[in-house]
Formats: C-alpha cells, sequence, structure tokens
C-alpha cells in the first residue's frame, strides 16, 4: 500500500457521503478591510480567487453559493459570480455572493479537487489537489501557492497534506477525527474557518505563510534567514514570506517512522510568533487539546 492509500483509509462515509478525503490544500486567511484597499486590495484578492481558481476549473463540476449541500451544476457563468460580488463589495458591506465551492465529483460527496472562499470579517480563500498531481511534481505546486499569495495583504496560512470536508458536516462529530491525528502527524485535519480568529500564527505545515507585521515582530526577514537550517527554505512575498518545510510535503506517519523535522525547524523559528488564541475546534477532545494539536510543532519533536 503506497502512501496515499494509508491516508485515504481514514476518509470517513457517513449515512452513504463520503464527509472528508485526503488531499493536498492551501488556505490563507484575510481581513475583509484589506481585500477592499483600493489598488492594492480587491485586484489582489481577485487574483489569488482567479489562480487557485485556475487550478481546478477544468475539472470541477459541481459548484454551491453557501454550504455544500445546496449542490448545482458548474454553468458558464459560475466562475463569474464572485469576482461580480467583489466588484459590489465595500468597506461598510459586502457583495450579494459571499460563499463560494467549486469541486470535482457528486453532488453530496466532498472531494480532494475543490476551490472554497467565504468572505467574512476576517474570511478565508482555499483550495485543494489530489496528493498524487503534488506529489508528482511538488516545485509546481509550489509555485502556484507562491503565485496565489504574490499579491494578496494575508493574516496567514498553510498549505500541505490536509483533510478537506465541509465544516457543517463534522460540527458536533469532530471525534472523527482523532485516528488521523493520532498516526498522522504531517496532516492538517482542522477547517479553515476554525483557524480565522486565531492570532499571530495559528499553525505550521509545508508551507507556512508569515504576514510583514509578525516577520518584524519576529526580528525581520533577514534575521530569520540566518536561523534557517536542514531543508528550510523561505521565500519572500510582497506582504510578508513563505517557510518551506523541506522539498516536499510530508504526512509524517508514525508508522512508518516518518520524521518531520524542518517542520519542527519552522516551528522553531516562528515559535515567538504563535497564536494566544485557543482553536474554536473539539477535534483532539476539547479546545486546550485542539489548541496543543494545532500547535504541535512549536515544540520540540518528541
Amino acid at each position: 500500500m503506497n502512501e496515499f492509500e494509508t491516508l485515504r483509509e481514514y476518509n470517513e462515509v457517513w449515512d452513504n457521503q463520503r464527509l472528508f478525503t485526503a488531499c493536498v490544500e492551501m488556505m490563507l486567511w484575510y481581513h475583509h478591510e484589506d481585500s477592499i484597499d483600493g489598488e492594492q486590495g480587491q485586484p489582489a484578492l481577485l487574483h489569488t480567487y482567479q489562480t487557485m481558481v485556475g487550478a481546478i476549473r477544468d475539472r470541477a463540476n459541481f459548484f454551491s453559493k453557501s454550504e455544500s449541500t445546496n449542490r448545482r451544476k458548474i454553468k458558464k457563468d459560475s466562475y463569474d459570480l464572485m469576482p461580480y460580488s467583489m466588484s459590489l463589495t465595500q468597506k461598510s458591506s459586502l457583495g450579494p455572493t459571499n460563499q463560494i465551492t467549486f469541486l470535482q465529483g457528486g453532488a453530496e460527496d466532498e472531494s480532494d479537487v475543490f476551490f472554497d472562499m467565504h468572505q467574512t470579517s476576517c474570511g478565508y480563500i482555499r483550495f485543494g489537489l489530489s496528493m498524487e498531481e503534488v506529489i508528482a511534481d511538488p516545485q509546481k505546486y509550489l509555485d502556484l501557492c507562491l503565485n496565489a499569495a504574490a499579491e494578496l495583504k494575508f493574516q496567514s496560512g498553510i498549505a500541505g497534506f490536509s483533510m478537506n470536508y465541509e465544516d457543517v458536516y463534522i460540527n458536533g462529530q469532530e471525534n472523527l477525527t482523532m485516528p488521523i491525528i493520532a498516526r498522522f502527524k504531517g496532516v492538517n485535519v482542522s477547517h479553515a474557518w476554525r483557524y480565522r480568529t486565531m492570532d499571530g500564527i495559528p499553525t505550521v505545515n509545508w508551507l507556512t505563510f508569515v504576514n510583514t507585521e509578525t516577520i518584524e515582530r519576529l526580528g525581520g526577514l533577514a534575521a530569520l534567514k540566518a536561523q534557517v537550517s536542514g531543508g528550510v527554505r523561505i521565500h519572500p512575498l510582497k506582504h510578508g514570506a513563505v517557510f518551506q518545510a523541506g522539498p516536499r510535503p510530508l504526512m509524517g506517519d508514525v508508522n512508518r517512522q516518518e520524521k518531520l523535522d524542518d517542520y519542527y525547524r519552522v516551528g522553531k523559528l516562528l515559535a515567538p510568533a504563535k497564536s494566544t488564541v485557543e482553536i474554536d475546534s473539539n477535534i483532539a477532545g476539547d479546545m486546550t487539546e485542539s489548541t496543543k494539536w494545532v500547535n504541535r510543532f512549536f515544540e520540540p519533536a518528541a
């Protein structure tokens, strides 16, 4: 059994629906007011939108403007809904569409090829690809992620192995993620919605997006580059930088004794700026244990 199938064994089916599925996911969080700040705002968010959607556009067949329980077949103008809404968005109000999802698959199942965006006071934008596609060419995926974040004034973000799910499905059944947490240290299992209200750096993964304000708080980019070791790389962006933990994402499968040394190296660099807010989730039992889990790479490797 290959590494992808070991993680797919944890894809969860509930009441004949695949509730979550293994993938490689990128997610960014941003503040609403930053996303509409004149020439540096909406065009930047639109660039992120177009880059992420472009990665899955030729494969998606369903979309939804609310929770993905209300999916419809993609039409010719479906991809124009969010850009049109952005054009009407103001600081005091959102446009007519503030959430949209595109995905490949069935009318109800969760997919490993998807795009999802939610505009709120602190919103998120994310997309996923199959594990095989990313691992076949990690550099191509890295370039895609760097391009997606190239202009956006983001709050923070991550990319790496993940489990895609619609938050409404799992709410109240978060214990379903416990076996994944126990075995795969490098796999994110928390939905983007849960991270959005955490301050500082909420968590670390293969790619960790750190904004300019946080980098300055950590002593500046030059000082951070001087501390880099192992396979860690830092990629400057217009509004921050991306910290890359090794040449490709890893699952950290404890059954295979797969080490995540570079993930911990990134965590050590960024630990002084980790979030001081608990995650609003019970994925690891309760909020306190769940927060320890999202902070796992800020502590020394066990």
